[in-house]
């Protein structure tokens, strides 16, 4: 009885699984998800998807000098993250503001352009897009020594003995009598 009923439980497996893959075409059509979303904005799938173009750096001495990083809107006022490379310092100000020798004005919302004016000239920066290039990175060897300037010694390298560890005395735990 028992072979029985595993001939026929095979059976039926195979049968079942047969069916299921003739069947797998007729269900296997292109998702409409994207068209009867309710979350896409209407005519969405018609829209034409255009990439953003990158904008184009000038090579003047104020573009050298300073990065438009980022933008805030506070209480219906635009900030501006400005960021100085000789300074090696951020700034952050608001729309026709000026700090540090640094005023910034005329932001387009379109282009994602200021107008800055520092030491007397003025220049239309765009806002710094971030670079999918990943940075280079040095390796060095652990057996080599680091090359220093002449007469800089490195901490402990001056004395010829290692430095002493410092033991951490024990404590003495006194469990209780049961």
């Amino acid at each position: 009885m028992t072979i029985l009923r595993h001939q026929l439980i095979k059976g039926i497996l195979a049968i079942s699984s047969c069916c299921l893959y003739l069947n797998s075409p007729v269900y296997a059509t292109p998702s409409k998800l994207e068209s009867s979303s309710p979350f896409l904005p209407p005519g969405y799938s018609s829209l034409k998807r255009a990439l953003p173009k990158p904008a184009q750096r000038p090579n003047s001495p104020l573009a050298k000098e300073l990065e438009f990083r980022g933008i805030v809107q506070l209480n219906g006022t635009y900030q501006f993250s400005l960021f100085k490379k000789s300074e090696n310092r951020g700034y952050w100000i608001p729309e026709d503001g000026y700090e540090n020798g640094i005023e910034v004005s005329n932001f387009d919302v379109d282009s994602m352009q200021i107008t800055v004016t520092a030491n007397g000239r003025s220049e239309q920066l765009s806002l710094v897009a971030a670079s999918e290039d990943p940075l280079p990175v040095v390796a060095t060897s652990a057996a080599k020594a680091p090359i220093l300037p002449p007469g800089v010694q490195l901490r402990n390298s001056a004395n010829k003995n290692p430095p002493t560890r410092r033991t951490i005395p024990r404590r003495r735990v006194i469990l209780p009598t049961k």
